[in-house]
């Protein structure tokens, strides 16, 4: 298989292991942190922006460490994330979650009926 779609199918993996019964998103939450600092996060975006150099990447790239960085600085200070007001925006991306869960389910039941593998 090609890098290129190793890499995607590596992407859209992720959307379908946070359904497994075993995920934890803790542990992927801290070995994330322990990987990454937000200033390698910093470089590494910063390399990517260099490689593609794309305006829409840039934003988003922005926007990503913003949001990590407000994480970040939110777990630290010890903030309550209760009151944020994210169940509507949320809305399309637990529709989207739903929609890896069900072809989960449905690539475990061929796996499990599969008795060739």
């Amino acid at each position: 298989m090609k890098p290129k779609c190793n890499y995607l199918l590596a992407l859209e993996r992720t959307l379908y292991d946070v359904h497994e019964s075993d995920y934890d998103p803790l542990k992927d939450i801290e070995a994330f942190w322990k990987q990454y600092s937000i200033g390698l996060i910093r470089d590494n975006l910063i390399e990517l922006q260099s490689k593609v150099n794309s305006e829409a990447l840039s934003g988003f790239s922005l926007d990503v460490l913003r949001a990590l960085v407000a994480y970040l600085k939110a777990h630290l200070s010890n903030l309550d994330l209760v009151p944020l007001s994210l169940s509507e925006v949320f809305e399309t991306s637990k529709e989207e979650l739903k929609a890896t869960e069900i072809i989960s389910d449905f690539f475990n039941r061929i796996s499990q009926s599969n008795t060739n593998s």
